[in-house]
């Protein structure tokens, strides 16, 4: 907004304060009761001088530091000690917490997938079953038609093979005589 503006409309408010020609604004009651009284500012007091400097009150009083953690009864340190180390046994809990969870929803995916493959495989093989059924079903009709050219089996149609006769196994080692090596002793410097 340009100052022109601000002073314009700073100009144009009508005298009375607290009415708008536009919109009657009420007054508020006033009331009878004195303005509360507000508290003094804080100051800090150093702990070098016990008794108080020549412009502070009478009645102030000191901040003093706490005691050092050597000052406490052996049972409140056992207890400081006690809190800390829940703590970290605390946050190792939940890290551990958090990687077994992950684990085992990694584990159930991967689980959930290999099964999903099973069932793949699974529907496979019943396909090919059935299919490797009808197959020789079919092979069957076929052979029973009297223009299929082919012969039913029987002990006189099997065909026997003579076994290959057996071949000597190859020498794996050499024939001729080993020769002891020497030593692998150093002949000079």
């Amino acid at each position: 907004m340009s100052t022109a503006f601000r002073s314009a409309t700073r100009s144009r408010r009508p005298s009375s304060v607290g009415r708008s020609p536009l919109y009657p604004v009420p007054e508020k009651p006033r009331s009878r009761r004195a303005a509360p009284k507000s508290a003094p500012p804080l100051r800090a007091v150093s702990t070098s001088t016990a008794r108080p400097k020549a412009g502070a009150r009478a009645g102030a009083q000191t901040v003093r530091q706490l005691p050092s953690s050597r000052a406490f009864p052996l049972w409140l340190r056992a207890l400081i000690q006690a809190q800390r180390g829940s703590l970290v046994i605390a946050f190792i809990l939940v890290i551990a917490t958090l990687m077994v969870y992950g684990s085992t929803v990694y584990t159930q995916q991967l689980w959930s997938k290999e099964y999903r493959k099973l069932k793949t495989l699974q529907r496979n093989e019943r396909e090919m079953t059935a299919t490797s059924a009808s197959l020789e079903n079919q092979l069957a009709l076929q052979a029973e038609r009297p223009g299929s050219r082919l012969v039913p089996q029987t002990p006189e149609s099997t065909i026997f093979l003579q076994p290959a006769p057996q071949r000597q196994p190859l020498e794996t080692t050499p024939s001729v005589p080993r020769v002891e090596a020497a030593p692998n002793t150093p002949l000079g410097y």
